[in-house]
C-alpha cells in the first residue's frame, strides 16, 4: 500500500474518535459527561439568555437583578432576548439608564415591546405600539441584525454567531387591549407568516419567536394553518405576562416541534416560580439546545431538575431532562401544616389582613387573599393561591398631605393627623414614588407574605388567629 494512502487510513480512526468525544448522548434525563453548569459551558458551541418581567428594575435596583448580569458575563452569553415589561410607569425604571451605560448591553439586548413599555411611553398600556422607543433606546434601529416593521415595534433579528444564525421574530402582543383582535392583530400574525416562510432553514439556523402575551401563551391565537407552520418551522416560542415559569404541551407535539415555554420573571416571580432567567446552552452534535430556568435567588447558578430544564434538539425531539435531585424546599406538593376546616376566599381576607397588622404597630392595612384554603393537608403550592407573589410588607407613615391626596372628597371621614400602613412592596413602591415619601416614613420590615402565612397555619387549631408580633418578625 501506498505510503500517503496508508497514513490516511490510519489517520481515520483518530477523526472518528475526535467527532464521537464531541457527540453528546441524553440518557435518563443528563448530558453524557456533563455533572455541571460549568462543565456545560465548557462543551457549548454558545450561550444566550431570556428575561422577562423585571418593571423597571436593573443591578442597583434588585439583588436577583444584579446576580442574573453577573452570570451572564461570566457564563459568555452573547446576547439576551427580552420579552418585555422592562418598564413600569412612575416607577424608578433604573433598567433604561443601565442599557444606555452598559456597552455589552446595549448592543447585544433584544427587547420586545408588551404592555408596560406603551403604558410608559404612552397614554396607556392599550396604546398599541406605543412602547416602540424602547427599542431605540436598546440601539436595535441601529442594529445591523434587525430589521424592523414599518410600525416600529416588531422586528425581525438574524443574529450571527460564529456558525450559527440564530432568527429571532418580536411579536407585539400586550395585554390590553381586551380585544383579542385589536391586542394580536392579524397584521401581526401576517407578518409572523411572511417572515417564516422567508427563512430557508438550513443546518445552523436556529429559528425563536417571541410575544409577550395575554394569558401566557400566543400560540393558542393562531389559527390551525398558522400553528402548523409554526411548529414546523420553529424551534422555541417564548411568551411571558404571567410571570410563571413553564412549559406547554400542544397535542400532536407531545416530544417534537418548538419548545414552548413561558420565561418567568426576574424580579417579579408568580406564585412559587423562583425569581429567574432563562438560561440556553447551544450544543453541536447533535445540535440542541439545552434551556434552564435559573433561579436568581440562589448565591450560585447550578443545574436544574425537571421542572425547570429542557432539551431541544434542533429539527428534532424534545427530551425531558433532571439534571439534579429536587431538593426538599423546592418540592411544591410538600405539605406545610393542617386545616381542621376549609376557608373561603372572604374569610382569607379577614385573616390575611390580621397577618399584615401584626408586623408592626399600624393602623390599617391594604391586602386582599387571592383565594381561600381547602381543609386538610395543606400542599407548599395552596399557600401561593393565597399570596400569588410573596411580596414583602412594607409600613408606611402617611402624612396628613398624603391623606388628602389620596382620598380627597373622603379625606373628612379621617380624623388621624397621620396613618400608619401595612402595605405590600409592590404597591407600596408606587405609593412613595406618588407621593414622593420620604425613606424615613417607610420601613421594609423584610417579612415575606407566605412565610407569614406558613407561621399561622403552623400555629393555629381549627383556624384561630394566635399569631402575635414576634411570630411575625420571626417570619423574615
Amino acid at each position: 500500500m501506498h505510503k500517503k494512502l496508508a497514513a490516511l487510513f490510519l489517520l481515520i480512526p483518530i477523526l472518528l474518535v475526535s467527532n464521537c468525544e464531541r457527540y453528546y448522548h441524553f440518557e435518563n434525563g443528563r448530558i453524557s459527561g456533563v455533572d455541571s453548569i460549568e462543565e456545560l459551558d465548557e462543551v457549548s458551541a454558545f450561550s444566550f439568555a431570556i428575561m422577562s418581567d423585571n418593571k423597571g428594575d436593573s443591578p442597583t435596583s434588585k439583588p436577583e437583578f444584579a446576580r442574573m448580569v453577573k452570570w451572564i458575563d461570566l457564563s459568555g452569553c452573547r446576547f439576551v432576548i427580552g420579552l418585555g415589561d422592562h418598564v413600569k410607569k412612575g416607577w424608578e425604571n433604573s433598567f433604561l439608564d443601565f442599557i444606555k451605560e452598559n456597552k455589552w448591553w446595549s448592543g447585544n439586548f433584544y427587547p420586545n415591546i408588551a404592555d408596560g413599555e406603551n403604558e410608559y411611553y404612552g397614554e396607556n398600556q392599550g396604546d398599541w405600539c406605543a412602547g416602540a422607543p424602547l427599542l431605540k433606546a436598546a440601539n436595535l434601529y441601529d442594529n445591523p441584525y434587525v430589521k424592523m416593521r414599518e410600525n416600529g415595534c416588531e422586528c425581525y433579528a438574524q443574529i450571527p454567531v460564529e456558525n450559527f444564525t440564530i432568527h429571532l421574530i418580536q411579536l407585539h402582543y400586550p395585554d390590553e387591549p381586551a380585544e383579542e383582535e385589536l391586542a394580536f392583530p392579524n397584521s401581526s400574525r401576517d407578518y409572523l407568516m411572511n417572515t417564516l416562510n422567508s427563512i430557508d432553514k438550513d443546518y445552523g439556523d436556529i429559528v425563536i419567536v417571541a410575544a409577550h402575551s395575554r394569558t401566557g401563551f400566543w400560540i393558542d391565537q393562531l389559527s390551525t394553518e398558522q400553528k402548523t407552520v409554526v411548529m414546523e418551522k420553529c424551534d422555541m416560542l417564548l411568551s411571558a405576562t404571567t410571570h410563571f415559569f413553564e412549559r406547554k404541551v400542544i397535542k400532536g407535539y407531545e416530544n417534537s416541534g418548538p419548545l414552548i415555554i413561558n420565561t418567568g420573571s426576574i424580579t417579579y416571580p408568580n406564585k412559587y416560580c423562583p425569581p429567574g432567567f432563562v438560561y440556553v446552552n447551544v450544543l453541536k452534535h447533535p445540535l440542541s439546545l439545552v434551556v434552564q430556568y435559573l433561579d436568581a435567588s440562589e448565591e450560585e447558578r447550578e443545574m436544574q431538575w425537571s421542572n425547570y430544564a429542557y432539551i431541544k434538539v434542533v429539527d428534532g425531539g424534545i427530551i425531558e431532562t433532571d439534571f439534579r435531585d429536587v431538593k426538599p424546599e423546592e418540592d411544591f406538593n410538600r405539605s406545610v401544616g393542617y386545616l381542621e376546616r376549609s376557608y373561603t376566599q372572604e374569610e382569607m381576607n379577614k385573616v390575611v389582613e390580621g397577618l399584615y397588622l401584626t408586623v408592626g404597630d399600624v393602623d390599617d392595612a391594604f391586602i386582599n387573599a387571592g383565594s381561600g384554603l381547602a381543609g386538610g393537608e395543606i400542599p407548599y403550592k395552596d399557600l401561593w393561591d393565597v399570596f400569588p407573589y410573596n411580596n414583602e410588607i412594607y409600613i408606611i407613615t402617611l402624612s396628613r398631605t398624603d391623606l388628602e391626596k389620596l382620598f380627597e372628597n373622603e379625606i373628612d371621614q379621617i380624623t388621624e393627623p397621620e396613618l400608619r400602613i401595612a402595605i405590600n412592596n409592590f404597591e407600596g413602591d408606587y405609593l412613595i414614588k406618588r407621593l414622593n415619601i420620604p425613606e424615613e416614613r417607610v420601613e421594609k420590615t423584610g417579612i415575606r407574605e407566605i412565610n407569614l402565612l406558613q407561621k399561622w397555619l403552623n400555629s393555629t387549631k381549627q383556624g384561630d388567629f394566635p399569631l402575635d408580633t414576634e411570630d411575625a418578625i420571626s417570619a423574615k
